[in-house]
């Protein structure tokens, strides 16, 4: 295991770190940059370059700290810029943790970042999360929980309109289809990513959708179109320099040429993908190349060098079943860990709903108390406001009936004052009269 991990991860950093112009630059750049959101992206872009674990764990854990120390700020887009660069660094320490078998922490990081990139609404992130978690779940043999979360991830970057996002989670689909032997299903969607891929000019998605196209032939038994689309998919990578593409490559087609009985062919491209694979210590593509190179040896009569390539394969074999091993005893771990999780989500979840329940009810009391509040006012209102109209009324008819009554009352003393002054008349006629008479009489 020891000689495994220094094989892997020495030749790989030397070989990854040596000739790296993108890291070069962003370490000339680190040195002055400072403490704020632009230094926490380079030292995120940092661990995307490194492939050595140890690299990517360490800068991935320095962006990490800046940017929790940066999301303490009262300013909100530097919180909120700090916390992408948390979610970031925390992917790719899930990522770190998942290759080296610890499942349970990479799960951990995983839905750290993914929590986070749910929080500040990264939804092209939260479908990177998605696809990462996915693939935990298919690397652990559970093809349901995979597919969900693949599809899940696959519908919001449909969303978003993130391209590259939606080519390789249809990728990984048709990954799932494949590994199910639905070979029609998983060509359709391999298609389906390809074409996308070609669209946005992304050459390593290529790459690797022809490489998946090519072995469905290869299973299906048209060697000739899978040789063509292997040489396709090796092409690209040649011409990027990508040493883990090429060494895959070379295997696929070594391989090729092994089912057609075509030793020398096989031979040829199983060495060089060997010799590759030892370069950037790859044990996969070591044990693949040198299990092939066994069988060849040993149909041409090279029985030394086929048992030097069984043992080779024996040895490679050992150390990724010593992985495998460890990462199946940690399966119960992360079922056990993942459920904890779960419960305590859903725990969690059933205190918010409560709670939202709560304050629901409470704004249904408010809403009822103001709505009753309302009608009671505007109850008091009519009331008030028809008994304003009622006393007005009644006082418009008091003040017509005191006008009446003030009219007969002025109509009555108008009768008597005139009949006062008819008496007043008549006892004046009566002196005058008496008198009249009395003088005559004299006379």
């Amino acid at each position: 295991m020891r000689y495994f991990a220094f094989l892997f991860f020495t030749l790989l950093s030397n070989y990854l770190i040596g000739q790296n112009p993108a890291i070069d630059s962003l370490q000339i750049i680190l040195k002055s940059a400072k403490e704020d959101t632009n230094k926490v992206n380079i030292l995120y872009q940092l661990s995307e370059e490194y492939s050595a674990a140890k690299d990517v764990l360490n800068y991935a854990q320095q962006a990490l700290s800046l940017a929790e120390k940066l999301s303490t700020s009262s300013i909100k887009a530097i919180a909120n810029a700090g916390k992408k660069g948390i979610a970031n660094a925390s992917n790719n320490i899930g990522y770190v943790h998942n290759h080296q078998g610890d499942i349970p922490k990479a799960l951990e990081w995983y839905h750290k970042s993914l929590k986070i990139r749910e929080e500040i609404g990264d939804k092209s992130g939260i479908g990177n999360s998605l696809n990462n978690l996915g693939f935990i779940y298919l690397n652990q043999g559970d093809i349901t929980k995979a597919m969900e979360y693949f599809q899940k991830g696959l519908k919001i970057l449909e969303e978003i309109g993130d391209k590259k996002g939606v080519a390789r989670s249809i990728g990984n689909i048709a990954g799932i289809y494949s590994n199910q032997g639905d070979k029609a299903n998983a060509l359709v969607w391999f298609d389906k990513s390809l074409k996308i891929q070609q669209e946005i000019g992304d050459l390593q998605g290529m790459a690797r959708s022809l490489n998946n196209i090519g072995s469905l032939y290869g299973n299906k038994g048209e060697f000739d179109k899978a040789l063509e689309w292997f040489h396709k998919s090796l092409k690209i990578y040649e011409e990027n320099d990508d040493k883990f593409g090429v060494s895959y490559s070379l295997n696929n087609i070594g391989g090729i040429y092994l089912k057609q009985n075509n030793y020398k062919r096989a031979k040829e491209y199983c060495c060089r993908a060997l010799l590759t694979a030892k370069e950037i210590g790859y044990p996969e593509d070591i044990l693949h190349a040198s299990k092939r190179l066994s069988t060849i040896y040993k149909a041409l009569g090279n029985y030394k060098e086929a048992l030097e390539m069984h043992e080779l394969f024996k040895l490679m074999a050992d150390s990724i079943n010593n992985v495998e091993t460890r990462k199946s005893g940690l399966k119960k771990q992360m079922q056990y860990d993942f459920e904890k999780k779960e419960n305590a989500t859903k725990s969690e979840q059933e205190k918010k709903d409560v709670i939202a329940q709560e304050e629901l009810q409470r704004q249904k009391v408010v809403r009822n108390s103001f709505i009753g509040g309302f009608a009671l006012v505007l109850i008091l209102a009519l009331v008030v406001l028809r008994s304003y109209r009622q006393k007005r009324k009644t006082n418009i008819e008091i003040t017509a009936q005191k006008h009446t009554i003030e009219e007969k009352q002025k109509e009555i003393l108008d009768s008597i004052h005139y009949a006062k002054r008819i008496q007043t008349a008549l006892i004046t006629s009566e002196k005058y009269i008496s008198k009249t008479l009395n003088r005559l009489m004299k006379i």
